[in-house]
């Protein structure tokens, strides 16, 4: 049932979570200890954005919240990516913004919906339940191919762990499904 403030404080967290995706990924930029860029350079990465906004999805209450509110939550983080040092990038701030902008409108009501498509239950609901972790082992295979000559051992470690990380979602989150599966039509 539709409840106008359990839909204002899910619109508010769909938002604070963009707010401080971006905030903070802006922020790890600047900083050149090992561990912080480590950090900025996972987080700078397309599938952590659309872990955002599917994550929303997923707790969407409908398929039509879902896809809204990730599009929001994917919007509040490129703002806040760009608003944290606007003052310095004035020139690039709202080409930036509004081309990244743009983009969150488009993807992310497709990202909320397949979060909210991951509840479903069984082999059904697996592709969507898995294509996030799937998105970081492409995304992060694409890294240490393309750009470890640019960003070092940091970047390499990074990406390294995080696409083990993912690979190992990937495989728990489907021998999950098939234990579920077998439970339930073993009770049948």
């Amino acid at each position: 049932m539709f409840s106008p403030r359990s839909w204002i404080l899910t619109s508010a967290a769909a938002l604070a979570a963009g707010a401080a995706l971006g905030s903070l990924t802006r922020l790890l930029e600047a900083n050149a200890s090992t561990g912080v860029r480590a950090a900025y350079l996972v987080l700078n990465e397309a599938w952590p954005w659309s872990a955002l906004a599917f994550c929303v999805g997923l707790a969407g209450a409908s398929r039509i919240a879902s896809a809204a509110l990730a599009a929001v939550s994917l919007a509040a983080a490129v703002a806040a990516y760009y608003a944290v040092d606007a003052h310095a990038t004035w020139a690039g701030f709202l080409p930036a913004t509004l081309a990244w902008g743009a983009v969150a409108l488009v993807v992310g009501p497709f990202l909320g919906l397949a979060g909210n498509l991951a509840r479903t239950r069984g082999l059904r609901g697996l592709p969507f339940r898995l294509m996030i972790p799937l998105l970081a082992v492409v995304e992060t295979s694409a890294r240490l191919r393309a750009e470890v000559s640019l960003q070092g051992s940091v970047g390499e470690t990074a990406w390294t762990i995080t696409r083990l990380a993912a690979v190992v979602a990937c495989l728990a989150l489907a021998a999950h499904t098939v234990l579920i599966n077998r439970r339930h039509r073993s009770e049948r």
